[in-house]
């Protein structure tokens, strides 16, 4: 197991320059490492036009533990890059999730669980540098099936933490946290 969670953080985490050929061999070589019922999805996501580039890299994983309990979690790695003539802004970031959730019956489930987001790395052309915090979100949520079948709705209740930085200050220096409740509908085709 030790060896599988270290080649997920190495997938995720390596230079985001990678290219596609070994992001799909390494996808495939977790895939083959972990048993037939475990579910992973690997997703890719990038936006560029003339001065911003965006790239997001995300693993998710889901192991059924037995007829109604599961594991699902994830790790994610984002960056950013803004250009405007001399001045250009960087920003990255590592997110961990880890959710077992618990299937009431085939229409319905629940799940509670925690995703910790590092510090982003933020770098300007000036020289500027902020001390940005890490954080953590706790989470309960219930899914349901939607009107039909390949519709889901998702009620969840999260608290999101960013520890301080300082302890003189504002704001994230003293940490903040942000309490929301948040409903999605989704209809997967």
């Amino acid at each position: 197991m030790k060896k599988i969670i270290s080649g997920l953080l190495f997938l995720v985490a390596i230079n985001c320059q990678a290219d596609e050929n070994f992001l799909k061999t390494s996808v495939n070589w977790v895939k083959q490492s972990l048993p037939e019922n475990t579910k992973v999805v690997f997703n890719k996501s990038k936006i560029k036009f003339s001065g911003c580039k965006q790239r997001e890299y995300d693993l998710s994983l889901y192991q059924p533990i037995n007829s109604t309990l599961s594991l699902e979690g994830g790790v994610s790695y984002a960056t950013g890059k803004l250009n405007w003539g001399i001045h250009t802004q960087k920003i990255s970031l590592k997110r961990y999730s880890f959710v077992p959730r618990i299937k009431v019956n085939s229409r319905m489930s629940f799940g509670a669980g925690i995703v910790y987001q590092s510090a982003p790395e933020f770098r300007t052309s000036i020289g500027q540098n902020f001390d940005l915090p890490k954080s953590q979100i706790l989470l309960l949520n219930s899914r349901f099936k939607g009107i039909r079948e390949s519709h889901e709705v998702e009620f969840e209740l999260s608290s999101q933490r960013w520890d301080a930085t300082n302890q003189f200050g504002a704001l994230f220096e003293n940490g903040l946290t942000d309490n929301k409740l948040t409903v999605s509908y989704a209809a997967y085709f």
